[in-house]
């Protein structure tokens, strides 16, 4: 992404993009006022949260939300609705029951009309403003809370790229059955910030991790040159590659590299 601006200019910017376009990241604050229902919706711990938001963004400066959906690892889905235009956004919380006892992460992962490609993450922190903690689980329905979010955001749905820029091995005569990699990425986000990223080269046959990297970083290239001694009858790596940008879109690489003789 490009170095973040006020919000003020990012509605500006917002009123020319055409879809798909990326203003600059911004940063954001929503703070949401919330108590517990029934759910309507298989949900852990059976109550779904919902409450009016605020927030500092002339694109929905205010609205309300409600839960939609709860994993089974308690990864809570919500779904905002701003006043005036009704356009709408949706975001994960994780860990759901963190809004509750202090503490949680966030990410919007949709959005509709204007909003519609919204994306953003962060972390929240939560107060609760009715009840106390020992009213969970059994009376989670007496509770109520004000969870405020900060973060990132901005108008980009587009993924990062990345490529295997190259990928050369060689057989090294000592010690045995020893191969040097030379590996390189190209990565590249469509606003010209960092990209995050993590890397495992396996061994499929024992499915063990030979190289893990990580890092984040805004060159178009990153490389290394390894060494490597994988099981005798290997004759293979699986090239696994996760990579993010700073409003949480995601792309991954899977590739496999043959081993010389």
């Amino acid at each position: 992404m490009r170095s973040w601006i006020p919000v003020a200019v990012m509605v500006t910017a917002f009123a020319v993009l055409a879809p798909g376009a990326s203003a600059a990241p911004s940063s954001f604050q929503l703070v949401f006022v919330g108590h517990n229902v029934a759910a309507n919706y298989p949900s852990y711990g059976a109550a779904e949260h919902v409450g009016t938001f605020t927030t500092n963004s002339p694109l929905c400066p205010s609205g309300s939300g409600h839960d939609i959906a709860n994993t089974p690892q308690d990864v809570g889905t919500r779904l905002f609705t701003c006043d005036g235009s009704g356009a709408t956004f949706t975001a994960t919380i994780s860990l759901h029951l963190g809004e509750l006892v202090g503490s949680a992460s966030w990410q919007i992962i949709s959005g509709t009309g204007p909003l519609a490609n919204l994306r953003g993450e962060g972390t929240l922190t939560s107060v609760l403003t009715a009840g106390n903690l020992s009213d969970i689980p059994g009376n989670l329905l007496a509770l109520a809370f004000r969870s405020t979010w900060t973060g990132t955001v901005d108008l980009d749905a587009t993924p990062p790229t990345v490529a295997v820029a190259k990928d050369t091995v060689a057989k090294l005569k000592r010690p045995a059955r020893t191969y040097k990699l030379r590996l390189a990425l190209a990565l590249g986000d469509n606003g010209g910030g960092p990209v995050s990223y993590t890397l495992n080269l396996i061994d499929p046959k024992t499915l063990e991790a030979l190289v893990r990297k990580s890092g984040s970083t805004s060159a178009s290239s990153v490389g290394w040159t390894l060494a490597l001694k994988p099981s005798a009858s290997t004759r293979a790596l699986r090239l696994e590659v996760d990579a993010s940008d700073d409003v949480g879109n995601k792309a991954t690489l899977k590739k496999t590299i043959e081993l010389k003789n």
